[in-house]
């Protein structure tokens, strides 16, 4: 639009008004609109495939207002980095010397991730979130 009407390709640029130097914002499609696809998207879900460990997992349920957190869960799951330290985390020890709040939220983190990897169905991350307070 310039000056309230239509610009086309065959357009007088003359005609419109465009001074030296200024700046103009262009918006359009360079060729023709995108079809929408013949099939709609297939989910995993859908097939019934079961998730392995570089296959996507199930997702998390939304528990109200757990969306964000369940969105970087799901992105720190697809770290294959921390996926593998949380396997090698010791098992549960009572020590001074460990934090023990940050202890059980790293065992809570790695039975959801686990819980992630052997299902299909979206999981409840209510466990995790008893532990996160």
């Amino acid at each position: 639009m310039v000056k309230g009407g239509l610009l086309k390709d065959d357009s007088d640029w003359s005609k419109a008004g465009v001074k030296e130097g200024q700046k103009l914002m262009m918006m359009g499609t360079a060729g023709e609109i995108v079809k929408a696809p013949e099939k709609g998207p297939i989910f995993a879900e859908e097939e019934q495939v079961v998730a392995v460990v570089t296959c996507h997992s199930a997702g998390l349920v939304n528990l109200g207002n757990t969306c964000f957190l369940n969105s970087t869960l799901q992105c720190l799951h697809s770290v294959p980095e921390l996926r593998y330290a949380l396997i090698q985390y010791p098992p549960p020890v009572r020590s001074n010397a460990v934090d023990q709040s940050s202890h059980s939220l790293t065992v809570a983190t790695r039975e959801l991730f686990n819980e992630l990897d052997k299902n299909v169905q979206p999981v409840a991350p209510v466990p995790f979130l008893m532990q996160a307070g």
